[in-house]
């Protein structure tokens, strides 16, 4: 019998695994997939020259000390490559009109229009730097009918819709205004969520890919104690100790188990007892978004001919944000095009022509170039449809359903029995990232340990 069980390999489980094993516990993990990460997954280039991440890239060496220790750890920090901010960046609007800017400020929208947005994300900076800032009424209301009742505009509400969409994939009327401001609060404030410099979450990628850190922890743990392409089917608390049983028909034995599966994917698994109704309730209802990334290689980088540094934000899409994610040493030139929320789901259904060319075509737009530009002859074109992977069904982290953040917040992500639950979803800090996967993972591990120990003392503690 095993001291813990976790299921599931992405950050959050190899952390909680690995900080369990310190402790002097015995662990297994046993992962649905064919390979360590999760949600992190770097896929090789054809050309040999690297990789792209179809999932977490972006890492901040000052404000992500988890994730950066396992960076330098792994011998990482060489292979750092900083998001590009010189030169131009390209603002959309939903009827096609093109707004170039300086990145790091605010577009160039009429007067009044600014005067409106900044007046607005600056509410709800302050708001989610309050360290007891939580409040019910927020959670009873959605962000865009929070942000109408300050006197939001027309293109201030697409913007906050814009921001909902490329940080959880949904629309800004589908979440709490509360979880919202909340998910900012972990991160630092929104204006560092929203970041690409040293002050935030989108400074730094890692031209190995990030898989290579999740490998990397799969390494500490030990290959012969992650159990892969093992689904789990049941799940089932005995009082004295868990028994999990896969769909491969293997059986595990343990005192404690973790569960680090995103919460709306909880109403797949059998467990038994079945789960308390509250936490039924609240996990039943967490939505995970429409959260895809579109990739997009060239052999040169004839973007920055023009002055642009590859940024671009569209209220029009498909894809809502998009940045240069070039290793230039490689010789490496590309985008990374997230294509979330509503857009993301008509995108999702388009046959993968169609998806290629929306795409080119919304760079040869935004960069007001036409058929015969350097946009319409990509290298390698990769797309990833979080929702189409049956062991996701999205990203981010699940978003918990109007009002059910502050009212189920006794019992969301808390110990059941011997039942244990770690995910980035539950993370006070950098909730949504690697970082926050890492927390939880800590923390879950930290749990079982304190809890087997007012049964048997241990060699070591956390």
């Amino acid at each position: 019998m095993f001291d813990v069980v976790v299921i599931g390999a992405g950050f959050s489980g190899l952390q909680a695994a690995y900080s369990a094993q310190q402790a002097g516990l015995s662990v297994a993990v046993i992962e649905a997939r064919d390979r360590v990460g999760g949600k992190s997954w770097s896929v090789p280039l054809s050309n040999g020259r690297g990789v792209a991440d179809l999932g977490a890239a972006w890492v901040n060496d000052t404000l992500q000390p988890r994730i950066w220790s396992y960076i330098t750890r792994f011998g990482l920090q060489d292979k750092i490559v900083k998001q590009r901010l010189e030169h131009t960046a390209v603002m959309v609007l939903a009827n096609g009109k093109r707004i170039e800017f300086p990145q790091g400020i605010t577009p160039e929208f009429p007067p009044e229009d600014k005067k409106n947005l900044e007046r607005i994300r600056d509410h709800i900076q302050a708001e989610s730097l309050k360290p007891n800032g939580l409040r019910v009424e927020d959670d009873n209301v959605s962000l865009d009918q929070y942000v109408r009742n300050l006197g939001a505009g027309p293109l201030t509400l697409a913007m906050v819709n814009l921001w909902v969409r490329v940080m959880h994939g949904i629309e800004s009327t589908e979440e709490s205004a509360a979880w919202f401001i909340d998910y900012c609060r972990s991160n630092r404030g929104l204006l560092a969520i929203r970041a690409d410099d040293h002050t935030g979450g989108n400074y730094m990628r890692i031209s190995a890919g990030t898989q290579t850190i999740a490998k990397g922890i799969a390494s500490l743990i030990g290959h012969g104690k992650i159990h892969l392409s093992s689904p789990v089917a049941s799940i089932e608390d005995e009082k004295t100790h868990v028994t999990i049983t896969t769909t491969t028909g293997k059986s595990f034995m343990a005192k404690k188990a973790i569960i680090s599966i995103p919460s709306t994917m909880y109403k797949e698994l059998n467990f038994s007892p079945p789960l308390p109704a509250a936490v039924q309730e609240v996990t039943n209802a967490t939505k995970l978004g429409h959260y895809n990334k579109a990739i997009v290689f060239y052999e040169r980088p004839w973007w920055r001919d023009l002055g642009f540094n590859g940024f671009i934000m569209s209220y029009k899409g498909p894809a809502c944000v998009i940045r240069d994610t070039s290793i230039d040493e490689a010789g490496i030139y590309g985008f990374t095009c997230f294509v979330n929320g509503d857009e993301g789901k008509k995108w999702a259904k388009m046959r993968p022509h169609e998806r290629r060319k929306v795409i080119l075509d919304e760079l040869a737009d935004a960069f007001n170039v036409g058929i015969d530009s350097g946009a319409y002859r990509p290298a390698e074109f990769f797309e990833q449809i979080w929702q189409h992977e049956e062991f996701s069904r999205g990203a981010l982290a699940p978003v918990t359903a109007i009002g059910h953040y502050t009212k189920f917040a006794h019992v969301y992500g808390k110990p059941v029995g011997n039942l244990h639950f770690v995910g980035t979803e539950y993370s006070n800090d950098w909730k949504g990232y690697m970082e926050g996967a890492l927390a939880s993972g800590e923390k879950g591990a930290k749990e079982v340990v304190e809890a087997l120990q007012e049964q048997t003392p241990l060699r070591s503690q956390l």
